[in-house]
């Protein structure tokens, strides 16, 4: 039994959290799919690597100025066909699971994450360009973010809202789920919680033979499944699952698939890079010994907040993956105008 066998039949999904128009050109990510990977999520860091490190997309660049040199509408272009491609390959799980898995993810402008109006807008407007039902669209967990999903949901437009960090936003996050389904229960959401960032910035500020070292992100996560279980019904067989993100391993003295191996949780998805992917590909086991040391999560996070404070490191992680996203979205945008400048002088 592989690794990806043995979480599916302990109830999570594993995700791939990377695509570019090369990985489906190569028959790479239709490879992965078969290999068990059942959902695909992006962000812009994704496609600033995958724009910026190839000419994969020149083609597509050059024959957009035709009609436009917007850099943002050319992109948009861009992103949409990988996405297309993406949910394409993952229809087949869509279907067969009775659409609870097979989702690729899309994400807003990072720009507009505090702004309820303009989110809404162009969720609609990503919505409807990339015109499949398996496609989730990507919404900062803000407050503005937060309301925003409410609405959208209620539209019947799919979400995946990211860059949770704390248990507040996970709880109103949930909860904005749960208020959508009185005017629309058939759309879909995964909220995405991530892990490792958490462990960076909390081990800076703890004693590495602390028993909380390595520990709080995982803690913070048991934290939040313990919430989607006490409300579990209140939502009907589509309800809104766990994501764990950032999954992979910051720290050099931790095995690669430490989270993995620690948040094997029924009803959740695990999204992973290529390589830790592949290392949980070639690993020989996924049992770990020490899941139990995480049942007393509870003790473990209120004694760790005499050393730390966790509302002000999430609150800032909140901030800085913003800033992360927005100025990776500049980025690429950036590169594409290089682009658009060179070829309009070909």
């Amino acid at each position: 039994m592989n690794n990806l066998t043995n979480l599916k039949n302990k109830g999570q999904s594993i995700w791939l959290d990377s695509i570019s128009k090369q990985m489906i050109e190569s028959g790479d990510l239709k490879k992965i799919i078969d290999e068990g990977v059942t959902g695909i999520t992006s962000n812009p860091s994704i496609f600033e690597k995958a724009i910026s490190s190839t000419n994969s997309y020149d083609s597509i660049i050059e024959k957009s100025i035709i009609n436009t040199k917007n850099p943002k509408d050319i992109f948009e272009l861009i992103a949409s066909n990988d996405i297309k491609h993406g949910a394409d390959l993952l229809y087949e799980t869509y279907e067969s699971t009775n659409f609870d898995d097979g989702y690729v993810s899309l994400e807003v402008d990072p720009s507009l994450a505090n702004n309820k109006d303009e989110t809404i807008e162009e969720a609609i407007k990503l919505w409807k360009l990339v015109d499949r039902p398996n496609l989730m669209i990507k919404i900062p967990g803000t407050n503005s973010g937060i309301d925003a999903t409410k609405i959208l949901l209620e539209m019947g437009i799919n979400i995946n809202v990211t860059l949770l960090f704390s248990f507040k936003s996970y709880q109103n996050t949930l909860n904005a789920f749960i208020e959508s389904r009185v005017k629309n229960k058939k759309s879909r959401s995964v909220a995405s919680f991530f892990i490792s960032r958490i462990d960076t910035a909390a081990d800076s500020e703890l004693d590495k033979n602390s028993n909380y070292f390595h520990k709080i992100a995982i803690s913070n996560a048991y934290n939040a499944y313990n919430y989607f279980n006490e409300n579990r019904s209140k939502m009907d067989q589509n309800f809104q699952k766990l994501l764990w993100a950032s999954t992979s391993v910051k720290a050099e003295d931790l095995d690669q698939d430490y989270y993995c191996i620690n948040l094997p949780m029924k009803n959740t998805v695990n999204t992973l890079p290529p390589e830790t992917l592949n290392y949980l590909f070639k690993s020989k086991t996924l049992e770990n010994s020490s899941l139990n040391d995480f049942e007393n999560y509870p003790n473990i996070l209120s004694e760790a907040e005499k050393f730390i404070n966790l509302d002000d490191i999430t609150s800032h992680l909140l901030i800085n993956g913003i800033d992360l996203f927005e100025k990776s979205y500049n980025s690429l945008l950036d590169k594409i105008d290089e682009k658009i400048k060179k070829f309009s002088h070909t």
